[in-house]
């Protein structure tokens, strides 16, 4: 099916097809109408080529996700496969489909050069195969926004600073306030005495997360209820450096004078649980801990891992609405979301733990299992004896 078929069945010509499909004004409503009835019971879809040779952008929205790596031999197994990227993607691409765009998604590394990425976007916008493109991950090491920024193009930037007076839009988590929150939390709930396991401050998200727990160390200090001096730990977002750092906290004996953790991201609480698990278990319900990003393994670690999530779907609700009204933003803006906090086993006090309440009731019931089956053991043993003996006597 084709624009010609569609105008022959409509009864109109194929450059009235052409200007209801590209929400051309002038066109009588009994017509659109008519056209439009035509394209949704045949389902048909413009061929996207064509109209870039048509000079015709395409309703196309590419996600660029960012990772810093100076060596291309050194790539991470999991890498672009965190839960932040795969969750965002999800969300975008849902938030698409309920307004008729594409979603297409490219990795991109520091090691290509920014030359090599800024062709590559240019040659992407100018050929028309994309309307618009979201940058996820960028650190204050990457310029590249600044070289393929216009007026005339749908650039929008999460988590990072750029200048908005070329048209781009940043939208921002609110990592700072949300750092607070999650410090007030665990120490609402008993672990008074907090350190915090940072992720790369390069990152705009690792800059405020740290920034907000240091914030939330010189309130407690005005109020005179600092119970701890401020300790940070770490360097870069992930699991090797929660468990790293959990060897640390091990060795210095730090787990008697921090009873609180604040982890940069959830797999940095991820790989510091793995640590005490190998080492010290027994540590592990002394201690709140509270991480970003609700990745999904989060709720299956033992205990559950409480977390400051990002709101995925605000972020791709705003995304489109910024795309679809650029007219109205079109000199840029900045826009700053909250993070949802959800709490799990992980910040609770001991006692209101499930995980823990299940372990204890396991031990117990293994103890006693153990008991009576001891019990058994040792009443048959003495059978036996009594047995042998009369055995002997008979004799």
């Amino acid at each position: 099916m084709n624009s010609t078929q569609i105008a022959k069945l409509a009864g109109v010509s194929r450059s009235t097809v052409s200007k209801v499909l590209h929400n051309y004004k002038g066109i009588p409503e009994e017509t659109r109408q008519k056209v439009l009835k035509v394209i949704k019971e045949y389902d048909y879809k413009p061929n996207t080529m064509s109209q870039a040779l048509r000079g015709i952008s395409p309703k196309v929205i590419a996600l660029y996700f960012y990772e810093r790596m100076n060596d291309p031999d050194a790539y991470r197994h999991d890498l672009g496969l965190i839960n932040y990227n795969l969750s965002m993607l999800n969300a975008i691409t849902m938030e698409a489909k309920k307004v008729g765009y594409s979603v297409v998604y490219e990795l991109i590394f520091s090691y290509e050069g920014e030359k090599k990425i800024i062709n590559m976007i240019n040659e992407a916008f100018d050929s028309r195969k994309i309307s618009s493109a979201v940058f996820v991950g960028l650190d204050s090491d990457a310029h590249f926004i600044a070289e393929v920024a216009r007026p005339d193009r749908h650039i929008i930037v999460l988590d990072k600073e750029e200048d908005t007076t070329t048209g781009v839009r940043c939208l921002f988590s609110s990592d700072f306030r949300s750092a607070e929150r999650a410090c007030e939390h665990l120490y609402g709930n008993g672990f008074t005495r907090i350190m915090h396991i940072s992720g790369e401050t390069t990152k705009l998200s690792g800059f405020d997360r740290r920034r907000g727990y240091m914030s939330f160390m010189h309130k407690l200090k005005a109020e005179q209820q600092l119970e701890c001096e401020p300790l940070i730990l770490g360097n870069k977002f992930g699991f090797e450096m929660g468990y790293a750092v959990g060897l640390q906290f091990i060795e210095e004996r730090l787990y008697e004078r921090y009873n609180g953790i604040l982890c940069g991201c959830d797999m940095i609480a991820i790989g510091f649980f793995k640590r005490l698990q190998e080492m010290r278990p027994d540590l592990i319900d002394q201690l709140g801990i509270i991480g970003f990003d609700n990745e999904l393994v989060d709720q299956y670690v033992t205990p559950s891992l409480s977390t400051m999530s990002p709101n995925y779907r605000s972020f791709a609700h705003m995304i489109f609405d910024l795309e679809q009204n650029y007219e109205e933003f079109k000199g840029g803006m900045t826009l700053k979301l909250d993070h949802v906090l959800i709490e799990r086993d992980s910040s609770k006090p001991s006692e209101q733990r499930t995980t823990s309440r299940i372990a204890r009731q396991l031990t117990i019931n293994a103890d006693e299992v153990a008991s009576q089956v001891d019990g058994a053991h040792a009443e048959l043993k003495n059978e036996k004896i009594a047995e042998a003996a009369k055995a002997e006597l008979a004799v």
